[in-house]
């Protein structure tokens, strides 16, 4: 990502609404659907500016990878300390007993994910958990995938397909931020011609609306367990390594 992005997304992760819905309804759902014991350890790959880790930090012993050195620092800034400054190709194989892996919307700007998703099964533990979340839809593409950097958007069964290629147990798989996503689409097709130095890495908002936003989206965890949503702005897995 630009650097940029890593100082915007320090000051907000905690508090935007994006960050705040998504990052509670992993760990629901990753509640729900994994028996990770506390302090299993975890790695977070490509954990930016460790928003994330930050709310499994109590919970779990969490590892912090990023290939960025300022994401690193911001990471330590919110007194993470197990900290890598590496690719997942150079983390360590066997040092760790690794619960579990996360990318969260991290995928999404590697050339090849396929690959990466080869190293993670490679340090899982046995029955360890991959937990995934993506943009979904190529038809969405925008400004803001090119200020991120993004290599490709999803659909969920492409996503599926990915991991089962890889001999992964699907625990759960669903689109979500599906309830914003009519808006939100037609918010971006009137702004397909809208100068590029215009479009920001997080779009600012009030804090009424932000808190508005934040209700609406995180109103989603009382129902992905019961009901999977057929269309969203983003797709979520949780998957189960199997040994053969």
């Amino acid at each position: 990502m630009h650097e940029n992005v890593y100082h915007i997304n320090y000051e907000l992760e905690t508090s935007y609404w994006w960050f705040v819905a998504r990052n509670k309804i992993v760990k629901s759902l990753l509640q729900r659907y994994t028996n990770l014991s506390k302090g299993a350890t975890v790695l977070d790959v490509g954990c930016g500016t460790g928003g994330f880790a930050s709310l499994l930090k109590d919970e779990f012993n969490v590892l912090c990878l990023d290939t960025s050195p300022l994401a690193i620092e911001y990471c330590q800034a919110r007194g993470l300390d197990s900290v890598f400054l590496m690719s997942l190709q150079e983390f360590p194989l066997g040092k760790y007993d690794i619960s579990a892996i996360f990318f969260l919307d991290v995928i999404e700007h590697i050339d090849d994910d396929y690959s990466v998703l080869v190293r993670a099964r490679e340090i899982l533990s046995p029955q360890g958990y991959l937990i995934i979340t993506v943009p979904a839809y190529r038809w969405l593409w925008s400004r803001h995938d090119e200020i991120h950097m993004h290599k490709r958007r999803y659909t969920k069964q492409q996503l599926k397909d990915l991991l089962l290629t890889l001999n992964f147990e699907i625990r759960f798989l669903s689109y979500f931020n599906s309830f914003l996503f009519l808006p939100a689409v037609v918010k971006r097709f009137l702004q397909k011609n809208r100068n590029e130095e215009d479009v920001q890495p997080v779009e600012p908002v009030s804090e009424t609306t932000n808190k508005i936003l934040e209700r609406i989206f995180f109103f989603e965890n009382r129902i992905l367990p019961f009901f999977h949503f057929p269309f969203g702005l983003s797709i979520i897995a949780i998957a189960k390594k199997i040994i053969n």
